[in-house]
Parts: structure tokens; C-alpha cells; sequence
């Protein structure tokens, strides 16, 4: 339900037309809120699998868990390169 949300506000965000470098910085962001609900949600599992002593499991959700840091990380990289600041020069000019 949670994810049916972002993926609503992502759309609501695109049929507003917003200028190309706006619609990067949003797509970025829309990704991240994805990102962010992922990483709790892996967290809360891993911790679970560890408290019942799954450490196999454990493992693989903290593999898991590490990559999505790391999409999250990149996108935060992407928006600070430029495309943040390119975004706010577009909105500016209207």
C-alpha cells in the first residue's frame, strides 16, 4: 500500500509537466522516497531473521540491504552533481 503511494505521487509529479532538469530532480527524488521505504523494510526483516536466529537469511537481506545504500547513495551523487542546481535554475526562470 505503502509503495502504491510513492508510485501515485511519482505520477501526480509527471502529469504536471514539469520542465526536463525539475523532472530529473523529481524522478531522483521520487526514487529515493523508493529507497528509503526499501532499506526499512529490508532492515526490519533482516532484524527479525537475526532475532530468530536465521543467520543464513541474515546474510543475504544484509546483501541486500547494503545494495540498496548503496542505489540510494548514488542517486544523492547524481543529484548533487548538478542536477539538483540545474533544477532550481528552471524553476527560477518561470
Amino acid at each position: 500500500m505503502i509503495m502504491e503511494g510513492l508510485i501515485k505521487e511519482a505520477e501526480e509529479f509527471l502529469g504536471e509537466n514539469p520542465a526536463p532538469d525539475v523532472m530529473d530532480a523529481g524522478l531522483i527524488a521520487n526514487a529515493q522516497r523508493v529507497e528509503h521505504y526499501e532499506i526499512a523494510a529490508y532492515g526490519a526483516v533482516r532484524t527479525f531473521a537475526r532475532m530468530m536466529g536465521h543467520n543464513d537469511m541474515v546474510s543475504l537481506l544484509q546483501q541486500t540491504l547494503d545494495e540498496e545504500g548503496q542505489t540510494d547513495q548514488k542517486l544523492t551523487k547524481l543529484a548533487e552533481s548538478g542536477v539538483n542546481q540545474e533544477a532550481e535554475r528552471a524553476k527560477n526562470k518561470k
